[in-house]
């Protein structure tokens, strides 16, 4: 029988996540949110290293062509990381599903270089709290706006952000949260999904996407 996956990633994203589930399952692709860029002035402040928390984070950076210096760069994870790599080369590189220990291994790895976070007008700010504030700059590059989808029952829901579980929440009122199967992308997500009383979470041990597809045929398999 046929299983119903949702993810909420743009169907482009997800093409390596396919490649590892088997031909009987659905996927539904569909990103729950929407981001603008916000104009920044390009003379960007001269820190020692340049942090993304988010793929949208760095195409929205790198897109207003900043004026780069000798930054080191870091992201928050391989899919970040392999976004910032169309624009510039990465020297940190976390992982996504545990942020909290990327955080503190980033903040050990920098000593007391200073950082400057392009992100989000709303962003969480995990990493930047495990720095002193004097080391942290924090840049505005995109806003995010919930988009009205709503999604067919299926058998297991992946998100991929908090922002996208707010989301589908808001259109998608009639769902049982107490029987959901849920793979969320790290905790931020994680914890999200338990404001609204998701239980049956599952957070992948990686996100690269062998990780991410095996984390779903496991959910499948209960």
């Amino acid at each position: 029988m046929n299983k119903r996956v949702f993810i909420s990633r743009k169907p482009q994203d997800c093409e390596d996540i396919r490649a590892f589930l088997p031909s009987n399952i659905e996927l539904i692709a569909e990103s729950l949110i929407e981001t603008t860029a916000v104009a920044f002035d390009p003379n960007i402040p001269q820190t020692d290293w340049i942090f993304f928390s988010s793929s949208n984070a760095a195409r929205h950076f790198f897109e207003q062509n900043p004026d780069l210096g000798n930054q080191k760069i870091g992201a928050i994870g391989e899919a970040t990381a392999k976004t910032i790599s169309q624009y510039h080369s990465v020297a940190f590189t976390g992982d996504a599903s545990d942020i909290t220990d990327s955080a503190y291994r980033f903040a050990e790895a920098i000593g007391e270089q200073s950082v400057l976070f392009p992100g989000a007008t709303d962003s969480l700010k995990h990493v930047q709290s495990a720095l002193p504030a004097s080391q942290a700059i924090d840049l505005p590059v995109y806003t995010t706006r919930e988009i009205e989808a709503v999604i067919p029952a299926c058998d297991i829901y992946v998100f991929s952000s908090p922002s996208n579980v707010r989301s589908f929440f808001r259109n998608n009122n009639g769902v049982d949260t107490s029987s959901m199967q849920c793979i969320a992308f790290g905790e931020a997500t994680q914890h999200e999904l338990t404001k609204f009383h998701a239980t049956h979470i599952q957070v992948p041990a990686s996100l690269d996407p062998h990780s991410i597809a095996k984390a779903i045929i496991q959910a499948l398999q209960g």
